[in-house]
């Protein structure tokens, strides 16, 4: 496993069902946690300067995590920051719907794309940044260069399972806030961690928060 020393100190924040599926497949957009966990999630969002999501969560549920909370909008102002984190989609192919309503929310875009996935985007004004990092696949050491010209010292993963697994695969998640959800959802819906890739190392738990019939761990991960 191969380690990236120059990148943005990563938090992965995801919600599964207790079968380790992160979305119903018949319901696009609609969230499989409550309502706290929303909650949960946008106070975690506020503390990052960027969230990096791949182009399938971005289809399912059609919009960024954008900032709701008018005190957490403040309290980043008040530092002198943005109101709203950057929102950096991750797609090879390029291939997003400029009719999703992502594209209209009042936010700060970026896409992390290939040579092939770039040239869908010529001209256009959709993204603010467009940053071409590979042939036919993401190089992530020049993707994390990227985010650190952009400035982006805190990075939030929010999915999906691909992305997960590419940047576990090269050691570069820092700690993970998972929550567990009482469903079973079924082999259809989108998994948490894709068959066929291996992770070297342990987690370890920091905390574990049930609230409801929801638990909420933190854990770090640690690389062999």
């Amino acid at each position: 496993m191969s380690q990236v020393s120059l990148r943005p100190r990563t938090t992965a924040i995801l919600a599964t069902s207790l079968d380790g599926k992160l979305a119903r497949s018949e319901a696009a957009g609609k969230r499989i946690a409550s309502h706290y966990d929303f909650q949960h999630l946008e106070q975690q969002v506020a503390q990052v300067d960027a969230v990096l999501f791949g182009a399938t969560t971005l289809r399912l549920g059609g919009t960024a995590m954008r900032l709701q909370s008018p005190h957490l909008i403040a309290e980043r102002e008040g530092q002198g920051r943005s109101p709203q984190p950057l929102q950096i989609v991750c797609s090879a192919s390029g291939n997003l719907d400029p009719a999703l309503p992502f594209f209209r929310q009042p936010i700060r875009r970026a896409l992390l794309t290939t040579e092939k996935g770039a040239s869908h985007w010529q001209g256009s004004t959709a993204f603010d940044d467009c940053w071409c990092v590979g042939e036919e696949a993401i190089d992530w050491p020049r993707a994390f260069t990227c985010l650190q010209g952009a400035g982006v010292q805190t990075l939030a993963v929010l999915g999906g399972g691909q992305l997960l697994a590419s940047l576990l695969q090269i050691a570069a998640i820092d700690e993970l806030w998972l929550t567990l959800c009482p469903l079973l959802l079924g082999s259809a819906a989108p998994s948490l961690y894709p068959n066929g890739v291996e992770f070297s190392g342990t987690l370890t738990l920091l905390n574990v928060l049930p609230v409801g019939n929801e638990v909420y761990l933190h854990y770090r991960l640690n690389y062999v």
